[in-house]
């Protein structure tokens, strides 16, 4: 009976192992002898202040949270460097009221390239325009709550009658912005480094 557990897991292990299947993050497709990477400071060409050190931040912790790699300092021995651009922050308009046509609902947009290259410039990644829209509301008065940064925040709906209408639409856009630094980081650790399923 052990006998036929053990061939059981064994064959169950080659046909996962086979099949390409990894943990998220647990493996690397960049070439064996890099092994440091360096993150640059994003460069912000937006007037969005702060979007610099947030999206740094936010990908140092994507990338030391597998410790696939070893993230230096940008003035210490590395491999490979990790050079990222905010380039733009907008607004488009998602939906308008019926009597007035003017905007409730709107689409941010942000726009960010990546590129990871080796010292000696030879590029291992490169995506020139990685793109996030979320909705947010033109106004405090309305909240999108449907929205998934709204969802993953730490205030509710019953709350938000405490709070002025410009606190309420400045918040849910820091909110919205941080998701989407977020979740560009992850794109751009799993599209450079993370070995594919």
């Amino acid at each position: 009976m052990n006998k036929l557990k053990a061939i059981f897991f064994s064959s169950l292990l080659l046909l996962t192992s086979s099949c390409g299947y990894h943990l998220q993050g647990s493996g690397s497709i960049l070439p064996p002898d890099v092994k440091k990477i360096a993150i640059i400071p994003s460069q912000n060409l937006t007037t969005e202040p702060g979007l610099s050190v947030k999206f740094t931040e936010a990908l140092r912790s994507r990338y030391e949270r597998y410790g696939v790699v070893e993230l230096v300092d940008p003035s210490s021995s590395h491999d490979a460097e990790l050079i990222t651009k905010i380039l733009s922050i907008s607004s488009e308009t998602r939906s308008t009221s019926g009597t007035s046509d003017v905007a409730q609902e709107l689409d941010l947009v942000l726009n960010i390239s990546a590129e990871l290259r080796r010292t000696n410039g030879q590029i291992l990644y490169t995506n020139p325009l990685i793109q996030r829209r979320e909705p947010i509301s033109s106004s405090g008065g309305l909240v999108v709550t449907s929205s998934s940064a709204f969802a993953q925040g730490g205030i509710g709906a019953q709350s938000l009658s405490g709070l002025s209408s410009r606190e309420v639409a400045r918040g849910q856009q820091e909110q919205v912005l941080e998701q989407m630094l977020d979740d560009i980081s992850r794109v751009v650790y799993l599209n450079s480094v993370a070995a594919e399923f």
